[in-house]
């Protein structure tokens, strides 16, 4: 079977690249590493390009942490024309015991340059950075760089990422990113979007966490105020004027003031016109007049009361508590501070009851 190999025809990049520069260290003749994110070169949407560079792509996308490196490959009948170079190199070395070479490395090529290394330097960059010489330089170029021969007649044929870097820079091609601290002092200058991005990220996430912590403080004080301030409850007036005289003439119980003051206006058929608590003496629950059983009825144990008060039913230990009541002029006062029990001989006092 005829041996055959595979040659990279297409490359691109797909979404998620972090701009971690490990592409362009491993392959910069097809990748570009800019501010936001890396690029193929143009020239590198060529098939005869991308060719001859299969094992550096292969180690690109091998190398990238996120695997966003993709490529497409066809199957080439031969071997593979890369294969046997470190052979090749080692072959050149000389033998034992003689003269080892000024410098380390392959020998450097005769000639004139190879127009893809050519194009290369013209065209490098070393940082995310655009070109030295572009439309973005913060800095005015240098005043002159070497010849493309002379640089590439001075690197080998597969001279090391950071050999390229020196001798572009050496060169005038290229120039170093500049530091943090230098950036920061030429903040007059402007920054860059990444820059500004992350200043208004770190801004955005203090104005959060203050934020919280005010709220939680207010949220707290407000607490805080509402269990130290006491409770204000508005109560009803303790006197209040229960009407005219003529508006009892009836004999019964008149439930006017039951729900808003307590209070039950109760004419006896003695005559008399009294004020009858609607508080029950066992619990405190509120009894129901039930005019036809004629009777206070406690809905919560059932306790018993007649008309007038008195207790004959259920646990309620004492009558119902009567409450002053007096005339002023043809107008009925009522004073709930003054209480009137039935056990104590208070009924008979004055102001438990008037005359009607």
């Amino acid at each position: 079977m005829a041996e055959t190999h595979h040659e990279i025809v297409k490359v691109w990049i797909a979404p998620g690249c972090i701009v971690c520069d490990a592409c362009e260290t491993d392959c910069p003749e097809v990748f570009e590493v800019q501010e936001e994110t890396c690029i193929v070169r143009p020239e590198a949407v060529s098939a005869d390009f991308t060719k001859p560079l299969t094992p550096s792509i292969i180690t690109a996308a091998e190398g990238c942490p996120v695997e966003v490196i993709k490529f497409e490959s066809i199957e080439v009948e031969g071997p593979e024309p890369w294969a046997g170079q470190e052979q090749e190199q080692a072959a050149g070395a000389p033998a034992a015991g003689g003269a080892a070479p000024a410098a380390a490395g392959p020998p450097i090529q005769e000639g004139p340059p190879d127009p893809k290394w050519s194009g290369l330097l013209s065209d490098s960059r070393i940082s995310h950075r655009g070109r030295s010489d572009g439309p973005e330089s913060r800095e005015p170029p240098p005043p002159a760089r070497a010849p493309v021969e002379a640089v590439a007649e001075a690197l080998p044929a597969d001279a090391p990422p950071d050999a390229r870097a020196a001798a572009m820079i050496g060169s005038g091609f290229s120039r170093p990113r500049p530091g943090i601290a230098d950036r920061i002092r030429k903040r007059g200058e402007g920054l860059t979007r990444r820059e500004i991005g992350l200043i208004s990220g770190t801004g955005a996430i203090l104005a959060v966490g203050w934020g919280g912590i005010a709220f939680v403080g207010a949220t707290f004080g407000a607490a805080l105020q509402s269990f130290m301030v006491p409770k204000l409850i508005k109560e009803p007036p303790s006197t209040f004027r229960a009407g005219r005289v003529s508006d009892f003439p009836e004999v019964g119980v008149y439930e006017n003031f039951k729900v808003s003051l307590g209070v039950w206006i109760v004419h006896l058929s003695s005559g008399k016109l009294v004020a009858v608590s609607t508080i029950c003496t066992h619990l405190g629950c509120i009894p129901n007049w039930l005019s036809n059983d004629s009777k206070f009825k406690c809905p919560c144990h059932g306790s018993g009361f007649t008309v007038d008060g008195i207790n004959f039913e259920g646990p309620a230990p004492r009558p119902l508590e009567r409450l002053k009541i007096y005339r002023e002029g043809e107008f009925v006062m009522i004073d709930k501070s003054k209480i009137f029990r039935q056990e104590l001989g208070q009924w008979d006092a004055a102001g438990a009851s008037i005359d009607v």
